[in-house]
Parts: structure tokens; sequence; C-alpha cells
């Protein structure tokens, strides 16, 4: 049973979208660029990547974005694009929202969203 602190979402979007996301993502990861910096470097608002990343909001990159994150990220072009192909057009994320654990323990006003669920949004239209 959800707490009242927990949200259950759905969020459709284009499978390759969300690949883009996770595969920037881990590169952002790895190069040790917080959001932030991302973001700035990239020359777009402060929160654009977060919102991004967070897959409940409906901002996402576009193909203008690409040569930005290649540049920042220090790699060309293709390799910001994910190696791994969507096999569907649209799937629908269902996300769980919940409030952030502070490390002393007590309840953040932060929410953090974690995907509990991918499929084929055409499934759920059957």
């Amino acid at each position: 049973m959800a707490n009242k602190s927990e949200e259950i979402l759905y969020r459709e979007m284009s499978e390759i979208d969300y690949l883009l996301i996770l595969h920037i993502k881990e590169l952002r990861i790895k190069k040790g660029i917080t959001q932030l910096q991302l973001s700035q470097k990239m020359k777009l608002a402060d929160g654009f990547v977060s919102k991004v990343e967070t897959l409940s909001e409906r901002a996402k990159y576009s193909i203008r974005h690409l040569p930005l994150l290649a540049k920042v990220l220090g790699v060309e072009i293709k390799d910001v694009i994910p190696s791994k192909s969507a096999t569907y057009d649209l799937v629908v994320l269902t996300l769980r929202k919940t409030n952030k654990i502070n490390n002393d323990g007590s309840i953040s006003v932060k929410k953090v969203v974690e995907v509990i669920n991918i499929e084929p949004a055409n499934q759920l239209e059957s």
C-alpha cells in the first residue's frame, strides 16, 4: 500500500528518448559531471538536465542538444547515441515518486523518482 509520501506516475515517451536519457546520464556520471554543470556548459537553464533525468518532467533532449552534449562530454556525436536500439516506438514508464531520505534519517521535501516498470504503449491500448 502506498504511503502519503509515495506517488505512482505513468509517463509515455519514445523509447529512443528514454534510452538516450539513460545513456547521457551514464556518460555524465562516468565523466564526473553534475547535472548542473552539464546544463551550464550546454548554456541551458540550470535545471534542464535535472528535469530530463527525472523522467516525470516533460523535458528531454532534442537533436539540437546532441553536438552540445558531445562537446561537453568530450566525445563524438556518434558516441552520445545509445548503442542499444529501441524495440518500440512508444513506451509507458511506471514511476514511483517518493520523498528522499536525508543522511540523518529524516524525510526530505525533495523527491526521488525511480522507474519500476517499462512496457510498450500499444499493450496498454488493447
